[in-house]
């Protein structure tokens, strides 16, 4: 009884509360609300453009990523209050479709920095947004059905690359990331998914589910507001990092010798069954400081420490699994033996390396 009570009068507040609110200030905190994102994208936008040095590629995509959704949002609150012309509204619609490949560049760029790619492939992403601005003038923004399919292919574009971006970083080897590369790929997943969420907000004010114009313009305020706290507490996901290996005295034929020195050591002494083996005891070993070991097996394989001691350890578990001896034993046991301290890191590791699960390694073997 109590709790109805409550819920009562809760119901009651709220109804006098928007019941009696002029509307002339209803507009104002709709503009100011609305606004907040806007302001704050273009802000961070100029700012990505300007001290794009420090991080060349990712930051310049990011930039183009929240400009274009600034420039839509912005459209949309200023055509709440007055007229805009059909063409110079399908000019700010046709932005959305830098959206995609904006997301999916920054994406590619902050979570490897050394990865190429070509001007005229990345330039041929954005050909779509180029044709649309280019031909504004004929596509129809008046309600109708073939103006609906054109705003729907705007969000369908958006949906495309972003799912293509979550399925390729769900898709990069992890292994041996350290914790502030694993909260990188956290700001990148998060960030994909509330791209969606805005996709799908979209739609559902498209098909007048949400029969409110400027909601698109406070979720995405929430939004960026909520980024923008999290980028000012880890300010180190746009700044470039620095060379990892400035200063070291290692040359490619030394590094040569001292990689073939260290896969000697592995294969004759074993050392990397011990699921404790870190990368100081093996560079204390060879006579080397640890990041000097670092730079040997990074710049000589392209890959990190993590990844090369796995490929001896998997190597090992493809070993075990076909013996006689270890026929009935159980995959966590192997996985155990071959110098993995957890199955989970077994499992990634083999699958990566071998493209099979153990199960199907020993099951095609006894198929053979």
């Amino acid at each position: 009884m109590e709790t109805n009570f409550v819920g009562y009068v809760l119901h009651k507040i709220c109804f006098f509360v928007f019941m009696n609110v002029d509307s002339e200030i209803y507009k104002h905190i709709e503009l100011f609300v609305g606004s907040i994102g806007v302001i704050l994208s273009l802000f961070f936008a100029t700012y990505l453009f300007i001290t794009r040095r420090n991080q060349p590629r990712a930051n310049v995509f990011l930039a183009l990523y929240l400009l274009a959704f600034s420039l839509r949002i912005g459209k949309s609150l200023f055509f709440n209050y007055f007229p805009i012309d059909p063409v110079i509204r399908n000019v700010f619609l046709g932005v959305l479709l830098a959206v995609g490949p904006s997301l999916w560049f920054y994406t590619r760029f902050l979570f490897d920095p050394e990865s190429s790619s070509s001007r005229p492939k990345i330039l041929l992403h954005y050909i779509p947004m180029i044709l649309f601005i280019s031909f504004c003038w004929i596509i129809p923004n008046d309600g109708s059905v073939l103006g609906s399919f054109f705003y729907l292919s705007l969000i369908i574009h958006i949906v495309i690359y972003t799912l293509f971006a979550i399925f390729w970083l769900k898709g990069q080897d992890k292994i041996g990331f350290s914790n502030s590369k694993l909260h990188m790929v956290q700001w990148l997943f998060y960030f994909q998914i509330a791209t969606l969420a805005t996709a799908f907000v979209y739609l559902l004010i498209s098909v007048e589910v949400i029969p409110y114009y400027l909601g698109m313009a406070f979720f995405f305020s929430v939004t960026i507001i909520f980024f923008s706290i999290w980028a000012l507490r880890n300010p180190y996901l746009f700044r470039q990092t620095t060379k990892k290996y400035t200063g070291s005295n290692i040359g490619g034929e030394e590094a040569e010798f001292y990689l073939q020195k260290l896969n000697g050591l592995l294969v004759s002494e074993k050392l990397f069954l011990d699921p404790d083996l870190k990368l100081s005891k093996l560079s204390k070993a060879l006579g080397i400081s640890p990041k000097q070991l670092s730079q040997v097996i990074n710049q000589s394989l392209n890959m990190n420490y993590s990844r090369y001691i796995s490929q001896f350890r998997v190597e090992e578990a493809k070993r075990l699994l076909l013996l006689p001896d270890y026929a009935h034993h159980k995959i966590s046991s192997i996985a155990y033996d071959s110098g993995f301290n957890s199955i989970s890191s077994f499992n990634n590791a083999f699958k990566k390396l071998t493209g099979m699960t153990a199960i199907e390694y020993r099951q095609t073997d006894r198929q053979g």
